[in-house]
């Protein structure tokens, strides 16, 4: 894994609902797996986020979906 996948995950995971770590993990490390073999387009990004967004802490998402946003930036 990446410094900045391992950043982001460490973000990710301290704004998860408590009890979704393991799901959102599971999720995202999967994600980073199939990056290294293919690249990520903005189709499966959004399908990326349809999961990972109600593991997340009402309070955070915003700041958890300006991040995302950030990236997917350099996936257009």
């Amino acid at each position: 894994m990446l410094e900045g996948q391992l950043k982001f995950l460490d973000f990710f995971l301290n704004n998860t609902i408590e009890g979704k770590e393991e799901e959102a993990k599971a999720i995202l490390v999967k994600s980073f797996a199939d990056q290294e073999t293919e690249a990520l387009s903005l189709q499966e990004f959004k399908k990326l986020q349809e999961k990972l967004f109600p593991l997340i802490k009402p309070e955070k998402l915003n700041e958890v979906k300006v991040a995302m946003a950030h990236f997917a930036q350099s996936l257009a």
